[in-house]
């Protein structure tokens, strides 16, 4: 009877450990892991098994006893796996600082325009990348900046462990407020999301619209500018996205939601498919979004879709029957800032603008 009741002892504090290999295996991260732990937890075993052999208990209990050394002794090899991902993803981030800095002397996308001299007044000759107007990318830093301001200060009043929307246009034109109370959700939400930001610009604003807000959820949502140059490199936008995720996985204990880019343009498809991919290899959930664009009220159908993941609770009976019903309710549409129209520049019906 005392080996059976040791050996339900010995399963039943195993069992936490296959399920901890798995969860590390997907992070690919040894931020929370500890060696010193695991290495901790092995002589245990050790020990207990070297009791056994001395007495020579030969039993089951034994058999238990090694399963789980096994498995344990499998989180050492995952721990020194993930951190030569650690060691990659900072090297790749060193990569890009340096990039950031050499380009900052100058212009960004500034165009070379000649005028040709065999006299063909007012013709000019650009070069093939899109050119960024030097004034914009100014405004732009002002904007950046007005709006950290603003989040500092409300901040200030936040509470830990929220949810919380991290974007770009998509989720800046979010009326949260008025969702939330429509949706009758009483978890905090924060919107801290950056109008025309793009993937690039992303990293300096991440302490002040996540860092500080310490959040239990995380909704990420970037491209929607990025998508405006049809000519946007979907590799490294990936790759700068993933950069994105890491920063947010070492920083936070949040878990983080992937939501892809609403539009119908190939660029949009082809970063969408990678970005399916990316979740399940970072460890994050990539939340489907599909006929958001076709739905009546899109915004009300975007946010139906996040709210199922933003509870604290499995999602209910009520619950499941509550979603479709607004975004099919013909109510007025919630007003918005241009953002939304079925074309550019027409306000009225709000459809996401398929660029």
């Amino acid at each position: 009877m005392a080996e059976l009741l040791e050996s339900t002892m010995l399963v039943c504090f195993g069992l936490s450990w296959p399920m901890n290999l798995a969860k590390n295996i997907k992070a690919k991260s040894a931020r929370n892991m500890s060696i010193q732990f695991i290495l901790l937890i092995i002589t245990g075993y050790i020990a207990g098994i070297s009791a056994k052999i001395y007495n020579h208990r030969f039993n089951y209990v034994l058999v238990v006893y090694l399963l789980n050394l096994v498995v344990v002794s499998a989180n050492v090899i995952v721990y020194f796996i993930n951190r030569r991902y650690d060691r990659q993803m900072q090297m790749a981030a060193g990569a890009v600082g340096a990039g950031n800095a050499a380009g900052t002397d100058g212009p960004v996308n500034t165009a070379a325009s000649t005028v040709n001299d065999a006299g063909k007044a007012g013709a000019v000759q650009t070069t093939e990348s899109t050119p960024i107007n030097q004034s914009f990318h100014n405004q732009f830093q002002n904007q950046g900046e007005d709006e950290m301001e603003t989040y500092r200060e409300l901040n200030s009043i936040t509470e830990a462990g929220g949810v919380v929307l991290f974007g770009s246009n998509t989720f800046a034109s979010l009326p949260v407020g008025e969702l939330t109370q429509a949706f009758r959700i009483t978890e905090p939400i924060y919107n801290r999301s950056i109008k025309n930001v793009r993937i690039d610009q992303i990293e300096g604003y991440l302490k002040v619209c996540l860092y500080d807000l310490n959040p239990r959820k995380i909704f990420v949502n970037m491209g929607d500018v990025d998508i405006l140059d049809e000519n946007v490199d979907v590799e490294n936008f990936i790759s700068k996205y993933e950069w994105l995720l890491y920063m947010i996985h070492t920083k936070t204990q949040a878990s983080i939601y992937i939501v892809p880019v609403i539009s119908n343009s190939p660029a949009a498809f082809r970063i969408n498919q990678r970005l399916k991919e990316l979740a399940a290899q970072t460890g994050c959930k990539c939340i489907d979004v599909s006929g958001v664009l076709e739905a009546k009220r899109p915004t009300l159908r975007l946010f139906e879709l996040l709210k199922v993941h933003m509870r604290n609770h499995p999602i209910n009976f009520a619950d499941a029957m509550e979603v479709g019903t607004l975004s099919s309710r013909k109510i007025e549409d919630v007003p918005n800032d241009g953002q939304m129209s079925a074309e550019p520049g027409v306000k009225g019906k709000p459809v996401y603008v398929k660029h």
